[in-house]
C-alpha cells in the first residue's frame, strides 16, 4: 500500500503545527491561561472560541492554525512566536538523548 504525502493547505488557509508541536503548543497554552487564573471557558470567549475547542487544543487534538494562536496569545498578553518558541524548546529538550 503506497505512503499517502500529508496534504497541503488550501490556498490563504494557514499551515497547521506538527503533532509534537500541536502538543506543546497546547501545553504552554494550558500553563499560560492557569498563571492568569482564567478557565477555559473565559479564554474561549475572549479569543472568540468555544471552551471545547480551548480544551482540545490544549489536550494537542486539534491542528491549531495561526490566526487561532494569535487570538489566544493576544488574550493571554503574548505573542505567537514566543508560545512557538517554548513548544519548540521543549519539543528539543525531549527528543535529545539523555546522559545517565
Amino acid at each position: 500500500m503506497p505512503k499517502r504525502r500529508p496534504r497541503a493547505a488550501k490556498p490563504g488557509q494557514a499551515e497547521p503545527l506538527p503533532g509534537d508541536l500541536q502538543a506543546l503548543f497546547g501545553q504552554n497554552l494550558r500553563i499560560a491561561r492557569v498563571k492568569q487564573n482564567k478557565t477555559q471557558a473565559e479564554l474561549a470567549e475572549a479569543a472568540g472560541l468555544t471552551p471545547q475547542y480551548v480544551s482540545k487544543i490544549e489536550d494537542g487534538k486539534i491542528n491549531v492554525t495561526l490566526d487561532t494562536m494569535k487570538k489566544l496569545a493576544t488574550v493571554l498578553h503574548s505573542n505567537v512566536s514566543d508560545m512557538i518558541r517554548e513548544a519548540e524548546r521543549e519539543a528539543e529538550q525531549s527528543s535529545s538523548p539523555q546522559s545517565d
